[in-house]
Parts: structure tokens; sequence; C-alpha cells
């Protein structure tokens, strides 16, 4: 099968992997994963391409393996730019009316004159939205088209990336002989993927815990609005485990996914195993391994990771205009225990987000760690299905070719 009209591609270049996924519609308009590649992210440090030739083959193997699922071939794909290289800020423009009545032209025209703003040199834009507006001084104008105003004043969230950082994510994508449709940010993919129209509209805050980074965006009224990312993932509590108790990383890892826990459980005295140390291969003795004890190792980076959630939302300035609402995702985000701990010392109503809206086959499954690539299909999908309701044109920067989401969910947006 070789039609890329009948089919979305998209990959996810995280820090610890690699996930291709293909998706359909079916014959009842339901979005299907028809293929998912997952592969190591070799190559690849903290988002940044730290080995072209190593980063090259592992999303080559990823997405062979998509292909070889669905019996496609990909000729066309978006992928996702890591949140630890990619910076989001507002931005406001005033500009004079010259007629009567505000246009499409008038926006269009005030996020070109804060395109020319110094900042963006030697940067790409990924994502640029408007996200609020006032007439005259008057403020909460949900639409400025066709309105009378002398002055329109225009805030913009814009997402860029280093042109640099840019040009490695294209060359190690079409070195495997595939064109880029879109590049999106990750931190806006996954609020896509896991919060519901109440979520988006009332606003949220999405924490995804990778495998080296946390990043925390925060959306509210249909618009992603803030992002920020610190250098700690799931990696950080496995390599703590394995420390501590002499073992391999890999084996840490099962035991952090088999039996570590967020919160502390009366019966944790009681449960205990063991795990062959990191001399199992010269005949040394297994180490012996509590789950109170395992509990109080990984206890203080999730404090820790918390207490930097807390300080990033008090930060943010969108504390008070947002609901007590938090969707946690990512591979970390699978941590027993760790939406009620987090419900518990933010007072947030928080929950795990696994990505919805698709069906999948038996041979595979959706978990948090799938929301990036999900979550770039499902914003495809929204802009398509707005288009078709309401025949507007999305607002696009030809010469940057960056995405613009504008309000996906708002259905009196332009």
């Amino acid at each position: 099968m070789n039609n890329g009209s009948k089919y979305l591609a998209s990959l996810d270049i995280g820090s610890s992997k690699i996930c291709c996924i293909l998706a359909a519609k079916d014959a009842h308009e339901i979005s299907q994963i028809i293929g998912l590649g997952y592969n190591e992210a070799k190559g690849i440090s903290n988002g940044v391409i730290s080995d072209f030739s190593l980063a090259t083959k592992s999303i080559l193997s990823a997405i062979s393996e998509a292909e070889k699922q669905a019996d496609i071939k990909i000729n066309k794909i978006n992928i996702s730019a890591s949140s630890k290289i990619v910076t989001t800020k507002l931005f406001n423009k005033k500009i004079k009316i010259l007629d009567d009545r505000i246009k499409e032209d008038n926006i269009n025209e005030s996020l070109n004159l804060v395109m020319n703003d110094p900042y963006f040199e030697g940067k790409k834009i990924l994502h640029a939205a408007p996200i609020s507006y006032s007439i005259d001084g008057a403020n909460g104008i949900k639409n400025p088209i066709g309105m009378f105003g002398s002055f329109l004043e225009v805030d913009f969230i814009i997402s860029t990336i280093g042109v640099n950082h840019y040009k490695n994510y294209i060359e190690c994508v079409t070195k495997c002989n595939i064109d880029i449709d879109q590049v999106i940010f990750s931190g806006l993919a996954s609020g896509i993927a896991v919060l519901n129209d109440n979520e988006l509209t009332l606003g949220s805050v999405v924490v995804e815990i990778g495998a080296t980074n946390t990043s925390l965006s925060i959306f509210s009224k249909g618009n992603f609005l803030f992002s920020e990312v610190i250098n700690f993932g799931g990696n950080n509590i496995t390599e703590a485990i394995a420390r501590y108790y002499g073992i391999s990383f890999s084996e840490a890892e099962k035991i952090k996914i088999m039996h570590a826990s967020a919160i502390e459980h009366s019966a944790d005295n009681e449960i205990s195993f063991e795990a062959p140390s990191i001399n199992y291969d010269n005949n040394e003795k297994f180490v012996h391994v509590s789950k109170k004890d395992l509990h109080e190792i990984i206890k203080p980076y999730i404090e820790s990771i918390l207490k930097w959630i807390r300080l990033v939302i008090s930060k943010s300035g969108y504390e008070n205009t947002i609901s007590k609402q938090l969707v946690l995702t990512g591979g970390g985000s699978q941590l027993d225990g760790l939406e009620i701990l987090t419900k518990n010392y933010l007072n947030f109503n928080s929950r795990v987000g696994f990505p919805k809206e698709f069906k999948i086959s038996l041979e595979n499954t959706l978990n948090p760690s799938h929301s990036v690539a999900l979550g770039i299909i499902q914003s495809i999908l929204k802009v398509k299905e707005q288009e078709k309701k309401q025949d507007f044109n999305i607002l696009m920067a030809k010469k940057n070719k960056f995405s613009f989401f504008r309000n996906w969910i708002s259905e009196n947006f332009f």
C-alpha cells in the first residue's frame, strides 16, 4: 500500500525512545492505529541529536517497524521537537486599524510585526497562535473579525527552536528517504492527546515525565499558553535504585516498574524479594530488596519534582486563571501512586492521561508514553475538521513554514 492521502504518520523523537505511529480513519470516521514502531533513542541526548549516524538508524528502525505492521511505505511524516530545546514566550503587538472594520489581514499584520523582533534571529518558529485580543483598550474580545475599532492589540504565544537543532532533526529524518510535513512542539502535542474539551477550556496543567526530562505545559480556553522543562526524568529514579542496591540499570528499571510506589503502604515492611547484583555474572550473591526501602529511595526524587511543579505553576502567571486540574503523562507517569501523591501534595485534581480517540488492534497497546506521537496526529486531525466545518484558512507564514494551530478546539474561532 502506498497512498499517503489515506493515513497520517507521526514520529516522537524522545530522550529515551523513538515512537512512530501510523493512523487512518475507518469507515465510521474513527481514527485507528494501523502501525506502531518503537525503538531505543540512540544518538539522542536530552532531546538533542548527539550522534547523527546512530540517531538516523534509531529513527529508521522505528519507522520501518510501523511501516511493516501497516503494510505502508511512509512518504511524509510529522515529527516532534523536544521540550528541552523549544522555548515558548508571550508577545504583544498593537496596531492601528486603517479601515473601519477589523479583518483577518490585521491579525496577519500583527504577527508579521512580532516576527520582525531580533529575538527570532537564528530561531525557527514551530507554533504561533493569538490567545487574546483587545479593541480600543477593551479586553475579553474572543473574535475581533468584522468588529469596529481604531486599535487592535493581540497577544501571541510563540514556540521556537534553534535553527541548527531544527536542521539536525530534519536531516536525520530525511536521510530515511521520508519528507517532513510538520514539526510540532512535544509539549503542545502531549496536551492535545490527553486533555478533554472541558480541561482545555477551563484550564489545566499537563506534566509529561520522560526518561531524562520533565515538561510542564499550561492550557486554557482552548489555547496552549506556557511551557517549562527540567532535567529530571524517570531515569534519575532508576539510577538511584541501581546505585543503592548495586544492580544493573536494566534490573533497576524492572524493579521500579513492578514494585516501586510513590506512596507508602502499611504492608511494605512485609514485602521483599531478591535481585541479581551487578556482579551476578561472577556468581556473586543476590541483593535483598524491600518495598519499604524502595519507597525511601524514590521519595526525595518525587518530592523534588512536585516542588518544581508547584513553583513553576506559581511563577507562570496563570495560577489564578486555570482550574485545579493536573494531568500526568509520559512513561514516568505510570509510577504506582503518583497521581494520589500529586493530588495530596499540590491540592490539584490529578489523573494519569492516556491517549484518547483512537482504536488499536489487540497486538498493540497504548499508554502515556505514546502521548506525543498520538497528539501530533490529533492536532492535525483537529485542524482538518475545523477546515471542513468553517472553510477558514490557517494563517501560515510560508517563508518560515511554521504550524499555526489557532485555537483548534473553539468552533467559533475565526
